[in-house]
């Protein structure tokens, strides 16, 4: 019985060895993309990248342009076209569906609950966790993103209005912007901007090319002021001293809006934390008190 029983362990542990040897052997083979050009990887994505890799070539040459460009412009909108491209994103998305449908069906093992019902639930559960989780990651990565150029964008504008009335041109003022200005999303933008120049683009077709980029409000005001401001040849100088007055009203009201709102948002954790527990110091304090006079 126990030569049985350790035959059948053995066999066991060596097919696990092949079964992980033939699946690491298959990811060495996957061809690696070249991400020299790209920016780094954050920590969470390059612990799980051979699975990334592994998903994107699989699914990569079957995806139409039709699913890829959408993909790409929600890259475009929070800033990481140059950490993703869209088959990555659609193989970071298969990689973590299957990740948090095998977490879900080890914990129902842990858990000792087995059931093809439980187990159906836990794959269609985990699978739609997985598949959108990337999207919610986008989706913070945007809105930080938007905050921040909320934030630089009157900066930026006043470098530009005193490079132009200094007697720069536009693509001068948006250089000396980019070099002096704090460093981040717009910088990135700005710089974008002036590589498109460089490269013979008009200056009509690169501005709107970052409009479409950045999909924001501020940006594309910004952007058709100075297209219209060329195109009928109007003062520059004075187009964005008014856009930086502008932009810079819009940030004291947003920041008051976000001062008005505290209050509000800070009611619900005062009602379900810290209130419960005066609550109970009170209640304890009496309760002694009643106990010393004899009521209880």
């Amino acid at each position: 019985m126990s030569f049985l029983l350790i035959a059948t362990v053995a066999c066991a542990a060596i097919a696990a060895s092949l079964g992980f040897w033939s699946i690491f052997s298959f990811m060495r083979e996957q061809p690696q993309q070249d991400r020299n050009f790209q920016d780094p990887l954050p920590f969470g994505l390059r612990v799980i990248w051979p699975l990334v890799n592994l998903a994107t070539n699989l699914v990569g040459p079957r995806l139409s342009p039709n699913r890829l460009e959408p993909a790409h412009k929600q890259l475009q909108v929070a800033g990481q076209d140059f950490v993703l491209t869209p088959e990555q994103l659609y193989g970071l998305r298969i990689t973590a569906v299957v990740l948090v449908a095998a977490f879900a069906w080890v914990l129902l093992a842990l858990l000792d609950k087995h059931g093809f019902t439980l187990y159906a639930f836990c794959m269609l559960f985990g699978g739609a966790i997985g598949w959108f989780y990337p999207d919610l990651w986008l989706g913070e990565r945007r809105k930080k993103r938007q905050r921040t150029v909320i934030k630089d964008l009157p900066t930026f504008l006043d470098f530009i209005v005193m490079s132009v009335e200094a007697g720069l041109n536009i693509t001068g003022g948006i250089e000396q912007a980019t070099t002096k200005g704090p460093d981040g999303p717009l910088s990135q933008e700005f710089s974008r901007l002036l590589r498109d120049l460089r490269s013979g683009l008009p200056r009509a077709e690169a501005l709107r090319r970052m409009s479409d980029r950045m999909d924001m409000a501020q940006i594309s005001s910004f952007t058709g002021a100075l297209i219209q401001a060329d195109r009928i040849g109007a003062s520059l100088g004075g187009t964005l001293r008014a856009q930086a007055g502008q932009r810079r009203e819009e940030r004291f009201l947003r920041a008051e809006k976000l001062a008005l709102e505290a209050p509000v948002k800070m009611m619900l954790p005062l009602v379900m934390f810290f209130f419960p527990l005066i609550f109970l110091v009170l209640a304890y304090f009496i309760f002694l008190r009643m106990k010393q006079e004899g009521i209880l």
